[in-house]
């Protein structure tokens, strides 16, 4: 068997900048919400589509894994039959695959060299290579490097040889795609390790694996490490002495479409590209913050009741943790702050803790520690500041409590970069929400959202100085005595009518991604939504 790999991705700087823009967000974030996979805009087929010929009747064309023409998975190869052709008449550079129908005219532009910009946009970065399987028959391979849209059509073409195909991809039915969330997204230092994650358990076995086209081949295997990380699968290559784990070329390699096929199990693999993009960033340990913070790994840790807050070091890094019945998966950018949570309180803890760097490397070491007795957590869980109805008086602060015991909420002031608010002596059931608002607030203004009826509202003086700012003000939730409990962010100003909301309760508040704008919910359990009605 010999290959004739692409040394780049087979895909326009536009198409590719597309690419590197979809995959790149990492943010410290536990394995629930791991980022999602994005899918490129959708495109309107022009006018010449409407020539679209009938596909190469002299052209073989099979999809890996094995699946109809009118109803392949989003993660694919196509593998083309080139029959009566030699390997030095295939020009690589001109197999493109393309979003939509393709016409006579869109082939001409292939075959030229010179496809239009309009064709240009509807590229998928994709990677190409050629096999000779069995010797003397040759095939061409077609990967493209992102999950294909569900339901849409896609075309393979050549421009020499001339050819072209059309496949359809499966509406509904497919299997799920797992994302690839390590090494992080133009700061691979390695071709010998990608990690995928996702809401799935895997079988405790291992699959023979190989890179292609020519990379090093290696095993897919269950867990993020050994043991650790159970819904994840790991690619681990047998050595890094192969040719390909220290590239000069840059060139891209792909790993495998699906894992388990034809498994209940079965998932179809992110198939973003290994390839080397970033020197080796090797963990230091962080400097810890004795005595409320103790070593943990190369980050520094901060033991609580139910809970351990756990600062990263200055490095993207891999976090696998399991024990006490946790078994999760981080993935932290540097200096970032994750939570590990629920722990038993007022108890003796172990923990097995791994980390990986974007080379590859994994450092293993336990952590042991006692918990402290059960405490109220209260956190600054949603603001709005832009309200659609009247500033200041329709702005509010929701406060929560994650903790297991009640919170005296006259311990605590709200600051903002104007001064602080005293809160009126309450007390805040675990589980529950708090409203601070003005005292002119009106709950039913039919302007913006009214609170949940079991929502607490805190009526003060005033919020914040003047009001809250809509440029981005940041706020603090700080006990009588200065010290910090939770903070909002500054971020960019929302449209009227949104609120600033964490992901999650237990969301580090440094973290970039533990907030977002989204559609108010006061009192209530936050939506990650987008869209206002």
């Amino acid at each position: 068997m010999s290959h004739r790999p692409l040394t780049r991705p087979s895909c326009t700087p536009r198409a590719c900048r597309a690419l590197l823009l979809a995959l790149a967000p990492l943010v410290a974030c536990p394995l629930g919400c791991a980022p999602e996979l994005v899918d490129p805009p959708h495109v309107e087929e022009g006018n010449d589509d409407l020539d679209a010929p009938a596909d190469e009747a002299g052209v073989e064309l099979q999809i890996e894994p094995p699946a109809p023409l009118d109803a392949a998975p989003p993660v694919l190869r196509l593998r083309i039959h080139l029959p009566d052709v030699s390997p030095e008449d295939v020009d690589l550079a001109r197999v493109l695959v393309i979003r939509g129908k393709i016409g006579s005219a869109h082939v001409r532009q292939i075959e030229q060299g010179e496809p239009s910009k309009a064709l240009s946009d509807r590229v998928v970065p994709s990677l190409a290579w050629l096999q000779e399987t069995p010797p003397g028959e040759l095939w061409l391979t077609v990967a493209p490097l992102a999950p294909l849209v569900p339901g849409e059509t896609y075309a393979v073409a050549g421009g020499r040889p001339s050819f072209s195909h059309h496949v359809q991809i499966a509406a509904e039915g497919a299997t799920p795609v797992l994302p690839r969330i390590w090494p992080p997204a133009e700061l691979g230092a390695s071709l010998t390790l990608g990690i995928w994650c996702g809401d799935v358990t895997f079988p405790e076995r291992e699959t023979a694996v190989t890179l292609a086209p020519d990379g090093p081949a290696g095993e897919l295997r269950r867990g993020a490490v050994d043991g650790l990380g159970a819904r994840c699968l790991r690619f681990e290559a047998e050595g890094p002495t192969h040719p390909a784990a220290n590239p000069a070329d840059g060139r891209h390699l792909v790993g495998p479409p699906v894992a388990f096929p034809g498994e209940l199990a079965a998932v179809s693999l992110d198939p973003r590209p290994f390839l080397v993009e970033s020197e080796p960033l090797p963990a230091t340990a962080a400097v810890c913050e004795a005595p409320r913070e103790v070593p943990l790994g190369p980050g520094c840790a901060e033991v609580a009741d139910d809970r351990i807050h756990v600062r990263s070091a200055e490095v993207p890094l891999l976090w696998a943790v399991a024990g006490e019945g946790l078994d999760e998966v981080f993935v932290v950018p540097p200096g970032e702050l994750f939570v590990l949570a629920p722990l038993p309180p007022l108890a003796p803890v172990a923990l097995d803790v791994a980390t990986v760097d974007n080379a590859g490397r994994v450092e293993r070491r336990t952590f042991s520690a006692v918990t402290l007795a059960p405490m109220p957590h209260v956190i600054i869980n949603e603001v709005l500041s832009n309200p659609r109805g009247a500033e200041p008086s329709q702005e509010w602060v929701e406060l929560y409590n994650d903790g297991d015991v009640p919170a005296e909420l006259g311990r605590y002031v709200l600051a903002d970069v104007g001064g602080e608010t005293e809160l009126p002596s309450t007390l805040l059931e675990p589980g529950a929400y708090a409203l601070v608002v003005n005292e002119a607030y009106t709950p039913e203004d039919e302007l913006d959202p009214p609170p949940c009826p079991e929502a607490l509202l805190l009526r003060v003086p005033k919020l914040g100085n003047h009001g809250l700012s809509n440029t981005g003000e940041p706020l603090k939730l700080k006990e009588g005595g200065g010290a910090v409990m939770s903070r909002s962010p500054a971020l960019p100003e929302p449209k009227a009518g949104m609120s600033l909301a964490r992901v999650g309760p237990r969301a580090p508040d440094g973290s970039p991604g533990s907030f977002v704008t989204t559609w108010p919910t006061p009192g209530c359990v936050n939506i990650m939504s987008q869209e206002i009605p």
